[in-house]
């Protein structure tokens, strides 16, 4: 999971990271349903960015039978001192191959690194569940 397929700008000469170093959240999650194949995501920096959240560089969608963990890049942010404010969420559509179906959606930033540390992961990074079902 550490690894993200990189998505390079021609003439972009910062570095892309290689790791998800970013926390997601859907920005209407009544919105989504097991047909949803688009994913309205608001997506901020993890490190203290001096509130800004870079572009994004790069996502990594693994699909199983029962969830879909999903992963994103951003451009690290320039220079060495940041302060600490709270960054700034920045929209962003994901694309799935396939529909989300009756998959729990996982944000990946929870599964390692130092996302799990974060509020935002005390329930294991769940964004999204299916209904229950009714018996």
């Amino acid at each position: 999971m550490a690894l993200l397929a990189a998505s390079t700008l021609a003439g972009c000469s910062s570095q892309v990271p290689d790791e998800v170093n970013a926390q997601w959240t859907l920005i209407d999650p009544a919105g989504v349903n097991e047909s949803s194949t688009s994913l309205q995501l608001g997506v901020m920096a993890i490190a203290c960015t001096s509130g800004t959240t870079g572009e994004i560089t790069a996502t990594d969608v693994e699909l199983s039978n029962d969830q879909i963990v999903i992963g994103i890049a951003v451009e690290p942010a320039e220079g060495d001192t940041h302060t600490c404010p709270g960054n700034e969420t920045v929209p962003y559509t994901l694309e799935l191959d396939e529909p989300v179906g009756d998959r729990t959606l996982i944000d990946a930033s929870c599964l390692e690194g130092i996302g799990q540390k974060t509020t935002a992961c005390q329930d294991g990074g769940i964004r999204w569940s299916p209904p229950a079902e009714q018996s």
